[in-house]
């Protein structure tokens, strides 16, 4: 990406009490950055276990104005939490999502000094960060632009919050992009009202499932390739995740909280096809369900087995 310095942060030995935390190590990070260089309107993050893609500035050059233009974006992240080689396919293709998924992100200058960095957690707090940037209250509606395939991947085994067992079952299998000078398609689809545009045109064209098969059986999707398919769950409001949960731990995908979705839309590949699944009747996207189809539901296990429940018509 043109014009991109990089350089990395490290406190000064005589403030390392400052920095017994990860959260106040990244406050200190971004306000430095910002002050060394106070022409940037952008900062990139990347954390030390990350690898990047060979077109990894490449992606950001193409995507960075959207930030810039679109008032209802946080971030753009180069990291796809539902992007595994199983469910990524598309290394040209977009997505907005709710979460913010960090992993090589781009932070706008303005939202960090006008927002974030005044109500910045204080250590006594313990606050992780990200976790901390996902909340409803920082995130205030806005979203996040992805790509399919992850721009970069996540190698570390050893670190805060990672062991070997939870990057094997997590991280390692994520799909990274190898391929050089993709050119990422119809950009500007991703600003709010032309994604909803792009949004009802794919459920308008969608082929709509067999619901009385399980979702968790690999013959729920048809052996063809190039489709688009669409699963109705059941979601009774915005924070009943229930059936995605049991949804995601059935297609081996990112299930221990909610990531990716797009007002009760998820979007993700399977046999090479482009998969939607729409949460009925939380997400406005529930009007394209046919009155025929019953809402999938799947019951979570009881908490002494570990097993998705089987998929259940309700």
């Amino acid at each position: 990406m043109e014009g991109a310095d990089t350089w990395p942060y490290r406190p000064h030995q005589s403030s390392r009490a400052l920095y017994l935390f990860s959260t106040q190590h990244y406050k200190a990070s971004l306000t430095a950055t910002f002050n060394l260089f106070p022409e940037a309107k952008f900062a990139v993050v990347l954390e030390e276990d990350l690898d990047i893609a060979v077109d990894f500035f490449s992606f950001l050059s193409q995507s960075i104005h959207l930030l810039e233009e679109d008032d209802s974006l946080y971030c753009i992240s180069a990291w796809n939490d539902q992007g595994y080689e199983h469910t990524a396919e598309d290394p040209a293709l977009l997505y907005r999502v709710e979460t913010m998924p960090g992993l090589g992100w781009v932070l706008r200058k303005s939202l960090y000094k006008e927002e974030l960095e005044p109500k910045w957690p204080t250590p006594e707090k313990l606050w992780d960060w990200d976790m901390w940037m996902r909340m409803p209250e920082q995130r205030r509606g806005r979203e996040c632009i992805i790509p399919d395939v992850s721009r970069s991947y996540h190698f570390g085994i050893v670190g805060l919050n990672m062991n070997g067992y939870f990057h094997e079952a997590y991280f390692k299998k994520h799909k990274f992009n190898t391929v050089p000078g993709v050119q990422l398609r119809n950009v500007d689809s991703l600003k709010k009202e032309a994604y909803e545009v792009e949004v009802h045109r794919l459920l308008s064209e969608a082929e709509v499932l067999d619901h009385s098969k399980n979702p968790c059986e690999d013959s729920f999707l048809p052996d063809t390739e190039g489709h688009t398919y669409v699963a109705f769950i059941r979601m009774e409001k915005d924070d009943d995740f229930t059936t995605w949960t049991q949804l995601a731990k059935c297609l081996h995908i990112w299930d221990l909280d909610v990531r990716g979705n797009h007002r009760g839309l998820w979007r993700l590949f399977r046999k090479k096809n482009h998969f939607l699944v729409v949460g009925v009747p939380a997400s406005p996207y529930s009007v394209k369900k046919p009155p025929s189809i019953t809402p999938i539901f799947l019951e979570p296990p009881p908490k002494e087995e570990g097993a998705p429940g089987a998929a259940e018509q309700t």
